[in-house]
């Protein structure tokens, strides 16, 4: 299964035929894991070497030709698969239906809207919403407005929304008071887009809602779904509704609305968010900052924001808030001063690490490897490697593609892709040997290793066998097994264990790892309170 999902991210190096051979394996998970590779791998083949699996009498092979050709499917197959009984295969019809939108004709929309499945009328409410805005049909989507089935109604009411000046507001508006939450809720946004008043005084009022949560879910459901509808909201609310958010003490509400103020690009309110930089609340600096990270993906913030408001944000003890104002930093368009970055270092802020390794110093390249080794900051570290190209160093990240948790398997496979291209035919043989046979190569042996400490940890036994393995295992070279050999140790009685306690205080201070020194500290800890309870019963 790991093999499968290495090879997933690594497109047109690999061959079909062993994924297509996968998909027969006794074991379900493997098949699924080659199905999801076979769909990412297919989508960079040729067509001739798809088409002839189409007629497949599996119908989970099939699924994954038709992900994998995408656009490149034949229509008349992907309408034909709309109707049957496997629902992966109807799944995968239904995305592909919007897909191939255009290459459907609308009066071949209009019939699948009246299917008696659910999901046909569903893709066809969906397609009508895509065609051209004065060619939307609107009497059958008003129609599909009172649908026995909710998603059909939803789909419409987003197709409506896509219809421009000839949006049916009257019919809309008899859904604000629909006894399905849902239903009204969405209503409520396609007319708060279109400006009408009382559509955004409901959306007012759920932003001021007195509960947290309350004023979290607003935000989730102003997000969803994406697109026209929500930039349209967020123009028509006044942009003091949604400043007023970024003080609030719960964070994910400062969060959301930061994304949301982002989607005004140009027109963002940048004098406000430049005076909350200073803001006394801690929590008004921080989203002010997440909200600068998102406009940074668009506009040119050096324009708007002095480079030295941001650099200042680098000196508050908060490390939350000193992640952010990296991230602004980096999208600067203007030299940031390295110098004025350094004495800033530290193991865990891997978005300073990448502002300086993008600028070509070591100092930041190191910070991300040993970003690599742990298990909470991987993920963006791997990010700004794969940026780096071919800069990035190639033996750590080969060295990460056994680690124990899936995404950063394929987060690593993907970062290699990006920046050693070079080296993938030469793994590829073994990956897929391993996915056809089983027969394990030196690019995922330590994962078997880390499964084992994995298991043996979770016995929560104190067998002196087990005693003796762990022992051996906190000298091993993979820092995974170094840690889950910690956290099984940390399970024993602390008598009898002098070696071991001596080897997790050596730990404290791995070079290679913060997730071992992390672990160690736990286990020692662990083991004081214990003696000390032992001798207190004593």
């Amino acid at each position: 299964m790991a093999a499968a999902n290495i090879l997933r991210e690594w497109r047109e190096y690999v061959p079909l035929e062993p994924l297509f051979l996968a998909m027969q394996d006794p074991n379900k998970r493997v098949r699924s894991a080659a199905k999801w590779a076979l769909v990412d791998v297919g989508a960079h083949a040729p067509q001739e070497a798809l088409h002839p699996h189409l007629t497949d009498p599996d119908a989970e092979v099939r699924e994954a030709v038709l992900y994998a050709l995408g656009t490149r499917a034949p229509v008349a197959m992907v309408l034909e698969a709309l109707d049957v009984p496997e629902q992966g295969l109807c799944a995968a019809a239904t995305y592909l239906i919007g897909l191939l939108g255009e290459h459907v004709p609308v009066e071949t929309l209009l019939t699948m809207l009246q299917s008696r499945n659910a999901h046909i009328r569903v893709a066809a409410a969906r397609l009508l919403g895509n065609v051209e805005e004065q060619r939307i049909p609107l009497e059958p989507l008003i129609e599909a407005l009172h649908d026995p089935e909710q998603s059909v109604r939803l789909e419409a009411i987003w197709a409506l929304a896509k219809s421009g000046e000839r949006m049916p507001q009257t019919e809309l508006r008899a859904l604000l008071d629909d006894t399905d939450q849902l239903i009204q809720r969405e209503a409520t946004k396609v007319l708060a887009s279109a400006g009408d008043p009382e559509a955004l005084s409901i959306i007012v009022g759920w932003l001021h809602a007195d509960h947290e949560w309350a004023r979290e879910n607003a935000l989730v459901w102003l997000r969803t779904p994406l697109g026209a509808v929500r930039n349209a909201i967020v123009q028509r609310l006044p942009i003091e509704e949604l400043l007023h958010l970024l003080k609030d003490a719960w964070w994910p509400v400062g969060y959301m609305a930061a994304g949301m103020i982002a989607m005004l690009g140009e027109n963002a309110p940048f004098t406000e968010l430049h005076a909350l930089l200073s803001d006394p609340l801690p929590q008004a600096r921080r989203a002010a900052l997440y909200a600068l990270a998102f406009l940074g993906d668009d506009v040119p913030l050096s324009r708007y924001i002095p480079i030295e408001s941001v650099l200042i944000a680098l000196d508050t003890e908060d490390i939350e808030t000193r992640r952010q104002a990296a991230k602004v930093l980096s999208s600067f368009d203007i030299p940031v001063p390295v110098e004025r970055l350094l004495p800033h270092l530290e193991g865990e802020n891997v978005e300073l690490a990448g502002l300086i390794a993008r600028q070509g110093r070591q100092e930041g390249i190191d910070i991300l490897v040993a970003n690599l080794r742990t298990s909470f900051r991987v993920d963006y570290a791997l990010a700004v490697l794969g940026e780096l190209g071919e800069q990035a160093p190639s033996e750590p990240l080969l060295a990460e593609l056994h680690a124990s948790d899936i995404s950063v398997r394929q987060g690593v496979a993907a970062t290699l892709y990006e920046t050693h291209p070079e080296l993938l035919p030469q793994l590829v043989p073994e990956l897929v040997e391993t996915l056809c046979t089983g027969q394990v190569g030196p690019l995922l042996e330590p994962l078997q290793d880390i499964q084992i400490a994995q298991a043996l940890a979770a016995l929560r036994s104190t067998h002196p066998n087990l005693l003796s393995w762990f022992d051996q295992a906190l000298d091993s070279p993979s820092w995974e097994v170094r840690m889950w050999a910690i956290i099984g140790s940390s399970q024993m009685a602390p008598h009898g264990l002098e070696p071991t306690i001596e080897k997790l205080q050596r730990l404290l201070d791995d070079p290679e790892s913060a997730s071992v020194r992390e672990a160690a500290r736990g286990a020692l800890e662990t083991f004081a309170r214990r003696t000390a309870t032992d001798e207190h019963r004593e």
